[in-house]
């Protein structure tokens, strides 16, 4: 007998009240943007942001973020950040010490 697929109903954030949605995340010294490549603690590889969302019923944050090699969508915990990949600055770019 086969089992019959589940119906899963996406909706988006703007039909639940409770929920908050923002595109600019304070994190330490910067802003993250959304485009802006993210690493996670115990995750592998890097997340491009796309924004952050705040439940005020559950009073839980998470980040909405995509996975730059498989194209995945992921939602992670802000708690779980590790920080923004920074590209690299040659030689000329750094200032003496």
């Amino acid at each position: 007998m086969k089992k019959k697929p589940g119906i899963v109903i996406n909706e988006p954030y703007s039909h639940n009240e409770d929920i908050r949605v923002y595109y600019e995340l304070k994190f330490e010294k910067d802003i993250i943007k959304p485009g802006d490549l993210l690493k996670f603690k115990n995750v592998r590889g890097t997340f491009r942001f796309i924004k952050w969302v705040h439940n005020l019923h559950l009073d839980v944050t998470w980040v909405d973020c995509m996975d730059t090699a498989s194209g995945e969508w992921k939602s992670m915990y802000i708690s779980r950040i590790k920080g923004i990949v920074k590209p690299k600055r040659s030689r000329k770019d750094k200032p003496n010490v």
